[in-house]
């Protein structure tokens, strides 16, 4: 069997709200449901294919969904991978309106993790129904526990990455930071940040997290950076990692696509009804598309830049919309580059230095010592 693959399942495609940079346009946003059969088959396809699975259901919005077809797909899960398996893993993916205690009391029960994508004091500049969504939220942590947020960054708030983290850290909340791409309603122009403004905010924010020793959450995708500077065998992140072959993503009709983000139509796989086995998309022209450009970029990238190990070329679906498959150097590019660079060289430093590790957070002073515990960890 094949080790492990993640897949987002997006049951619709429609949406409660209106977000600024959606993926998806207005005349994507169908109303069509995923059906119980499609869910069936997908389920059966994986388990006799890969030994783990990791679902993130996304949308559109995954909540527009009744909590019975959630309670569904957990039984078919359990059916198909075995009742309690370790094989199995799922994360729902929501703008936090629709957030009641039925649904993350449930959630809880079968270990469903709660991701919300939100912007704390900044959501309105990409987001409606601000103060509702707040208010789940301070309710979830309040009683029923932990969660973690995604926060996506735009022209808006570019220089404001330091005053979200703040607010997520008082709010004991982990959070991850990601730039608008010019995809979808973002293409029109206008929602995507200036890359030296991203730049600033950014390393801004590492360095104020990297200091606060009080801090209770990792700050992502910094921490993981971290890790991937100290030589851990982890991925940095996903617009930074292997992820051809990977990840799929399933569409409402079964149609597939290389992963969630909003693909152009020929990065289309095919649909599932047509595959005995899920890998059989990896097999189609459109992933052989992908695949071509990401190579002609992969070796680019390989002879001319020393982040290459770190950063694997980049993701396809970022070059695509921001210079072409084939190529790099796109804002994204610029933005890792910079950010990443610099906790390289901070990581450095501190590994060199040995300085005493109790002024850094509890996940960086962990991270190093462990490195300099067992120094071989990540080696080749």
């Amino acid at each position: 069997m094949r080790p492990f693959i993640s897949v987002v399942v997006k049951p619709t495609l429609e949406c409660n709200i209106g977000c600024r940079h959606c993926y998806h346009t207005p005349e994507e946003r169908s109303p069509a449901r995923m059906s119980i059969d499609v869910l069936d088959d997908l389920f059966k396809k994986l388990s006799e294919e890969y030994e783990s699975v990791w679902f993130v259901w996304h949308g559109g919005e995954p909540l527009l969904m009744p909590l019975g077809f959630y309670k569904d797909a957990v039984a078919l899960q359990e059916r198909h991978f075995g009742k309690n398996s370790h094989r199995v893993g799922n994360t729902i993916q929501t703008n936090g309106t629709l957030l009641d205690r039925r649904l993350v009391g449930f959630c809880k029960e079968k270990m469903i993790n709660i991701g919300v994508s939100f912007e704390g004091p900044y959501n309105d500049a990409l987001r409606e129904r601000t103060e509702e969504v707040r208010g789940n939220l301070e309710r979830l942590g309040r009683k029923e526990g932990a969660f973690s947020v995604s926060s996506t960054i735009s022209a808006g708030t570019a220089s404001r990455q330091r005053e979200i983290y703040d607010y997520f850290r008082d709010n004991k909340a982990a959070v991850s930071f990601s730039p608008v791409i010019p995809a979808g309603c973002a293409a029109c122009g206008g929602m995507t940040p200036d890359a030296e403004e991203y730049i600033r905010s950014s390393i801004e924010c590492f360095d104020a997290w990297l200091l606060d020793r009080d801090a209770q959450a990792p700050l992502v995708p910094h921490y993981l950076y971290v890790l991937s500077a100290l030589g851990e065998p982890a991925e940095s992140d996903c617009a930074h990692a292997s992820c051809l072959t990977k990840w799929i993503c399933v569409y409402p009709n079964g149609d597939m696509y290389p992963c969630g983000k909003g693909c152009p139509p020929e990065f289309r796989l095919g649909n599932l009804s047509e595959f005995g086995r899920v890998s059989d998309a990896f097999l189609t022209e459109g992933f052989g598309r992908i695949l071509e450009g990401s190579v002609k970029r992969r070796e680019a990238c390989m002879a001319g830049c020393g982040l290459y190990g770190y950063c694997n070329g980049g993701c396809a679906v970022d070059a695509h919309y921001e210079t072409g498959i084939d190529r790099n150097g796109g804002d994204s590019c610029r933005i890792f580059k910079a950010v990443f660079g610099h906790v390289l060289s901070t990581v450095q430093g501190i590994t060199e230095a040995r300085p005493d590790l109790s002024r850094y957070n509890r996940f960086v002073r962990d991270a190093v010592m462990g490195r300099l515990v067992n120094p071989r960890i990540g080696a080749p």
